[in-house]
């Protein structure tokens, strides 16, 4: 079959979003492998990496020759647009659509309710998507899928890919690389603030060109804010993952890795042999970790191997709101990282969240109180959204703060998440206007402590970084003045009217 992969943009796709950090989708990149490896003929139409708007995909999708197309959601975010695309595929061309990804996994039903819409691929795709075109007479012996016929039929559930090892590198001829060979790093991301770190960090220019890897798929821990993608864990073996990054040294020309697995320090000793065996690459890397997954051996072992920066979620300082989202931590556990990395000299992805049903005043201020403990700067927070496949999307379903769940999931993809002035749904037990000025309070009292912190330890006149909080803290105030004295200033003036802070 000569099969068309469209991988979708994570938004509405309406305008152009060059500064966007793109991961290369190792997920759908394996699946066309597997199927160009059982005598497809595979191409692709990589909206999300080549930056594509609408008015360009309708052009491309006037031309298509296909026999089939599949469609990759890598979130819920992607469920309009992969609605939107399959309805124009359709209307130039009646084949049949397949849409796998996390999106088919939590929405299938929504998704098979759509007369554009064939098949769901459900969990791994790489062994199904093989047994699905090989059976393509016959779906009923195809475990792993859902589909029409006519009515909704769901097969049972296909066994998880043991050997992670097993699977094929990608054919990247068929990816923009020039796209994904840069910005993956938690450096190149502008909200964990790379330059404002005093600390004894590679020169940004060192960690150039860098790729996105996956040491292995899945979490153990059950967050409940958390939609995570597979409900177990299971990792590559060292020596493999050793392999992979020695070819992308050879081929491209990688300087630093990114692991944007969703915990990759789990097994201790699995990462000091990962550790000792990287050492010899002369490469930088970052991952996630947890804060009851290190220690202060292991991250001095992590950073004598190049590791530069880790990614925590501390999410809050509350002990009552920590035990809330299950996280299996404790604010005192959060204070011990934030120290050590300190001490150390890690740069840090630090991941706070606020919002989160049972939010207060009083524990955001144990979360302002936790940041200014620290030597680090602090991170714009993430304000809690239920997202589908959460224990809190659950729950909040179950009391019907969500009665239509198509329309939740329009909004999730226009908006992403809970911001200031654009509000999905607020769980945190406040109302709108209340939560949205303790949020703004919160950030501008952490940009002041920074400030202060910086004010007493540096040479500030002299120092750029000063400067730059400076910036930061007139930035929050302003907001909050705003906010507080119902001004009616729309935010993004004000935004410009200080500075441009996502360039910062």
């Amino acid at each position: 079959m000569k099969i068309l992969f469209i991988y979708p943009p994570l938004g509405e796709g309406r305008v152009k979003s060059p500064a966007t950090r793109r991961y290369f989708p190792w997920g759908v990149a394996t699946v066309m492998k597997y199927l160009e490896n059982d005598g497809h003929i595979i191409e692709l139409l990589d909206i999300y990496g080549d930056d594509l708007v609408r008015e360009e995909v309708e052009s491309f999708i006037k031309r298509i020759d296909h026999d089939c197309v599949c469609i990759s959601g890598f979130a819920s975010y992607n469920y309009a647009y992969i609605i939107w695309i399959a309805e124009l595929i359709k209307t130039n061309k009646n084949i049949p659509i397949i849409i796998g990804g996390i999106v088919a996994d939590l929405h299938y039903n929504l998704l098979l309710s759509k007369p554009t819409i064939d098949i769901c691929i459900l969990g791994e795709g790489e062994l199904t998507s093989v047994d699905l075109f090989r059976n393509w007479e016959n779906f009923k012996n195809v475990n792993g899928i859902a589909y029409k016929n006519p009515d909704i039929i769901v097969n049972p559930s296909r066994e998880l890919i043991k050997d992670l090892d097993s699977l094929p590198l990608p054919n990247f001829s068929l990816w923009n690389m020039d796209i994904y060979l840069r910005g993956n790093l938690w450096a190149d991301d502008s909200t964990t603030r790379y330059s404002e770190y005093n600390k004894m960090l590679p020169e940004y220019s060192r960690l150039h060109p860098n790729f996105s890897l996956f040491f292995g798929r899945g979490c153990p821990y059950k967050c409940s804010f958390c939609s995570r993608s597979y409900q177990t864990v299971r990792f590559k073996s060292v020596n493999h993952v050793i392999e992979e990054i020695k070819f992308f040294q050879k081929e491209y020309g990688v300087k630093a890795i990114h692991f944007y697995d969703e915990l990759v320090v789990f097994n201790r000793n699995k990462t000091i042999d990962f550790c000792e065996k990287i050492k010899d690459l002369n490469v930088y890397w970052d991952c996630q970790a947890r804060v009851n997954t290190v220690d202060e051996e292991l991250m001095h072992i992590m950073k004598a191997s190049n590791c530069y920066s880790i990614g925590f979620g501390f999410e809050s300082g509350s002990n009552s709101l920590l035990m809330a989202m299950n996280k299996g931590v404790t604010r005192e556990q959060n204070l011990y990282i934030l120290k050590i990395a300190g001490k150390i000299g890690f740069h840090l992805k630090i991941q706070l969240m606020a919002g989160y049903p049972g939010e207060t005043k009083n524990t955001l201020q144990d979360t302002i109180d936790m940041m200014k403990q620290s030597s680090f700067p602090p991170r714009h927070m993430s304000w809690a959204t239920p997202l589908p496949g959460s224990e809190l999307y659950t729950k909040t379903q179950e009391i019907g703060l969500i009665p239509d769940e198509e329309e939740y999931l329009l909004k999730l993809a226009k908006y992403n998440m809970n911001e200031i002035g654009r509000i999905i749904l607020n769980v945190s037990g406040l109302s709108d206007k209340d939560m949205e000025r303790l949020f703004i309070w919160a950030h501008m009292s952490m940009e002041k402590n920074f400030l202060l912190n910086r004010f007493f330890t540096s040479n500030i006149f002299s120092s750029d970084i000063f400067w730059i909080s400076l910036k930061r803290f007139l930035y929050q105030a302003l907001k909050w003045y705003i906010f507080r004295n119902n001004k009616a200033v729309q935010f993004m003036k004000v935004k410009n009217l200080i500075f441009q802070h996502q360039n910062d």
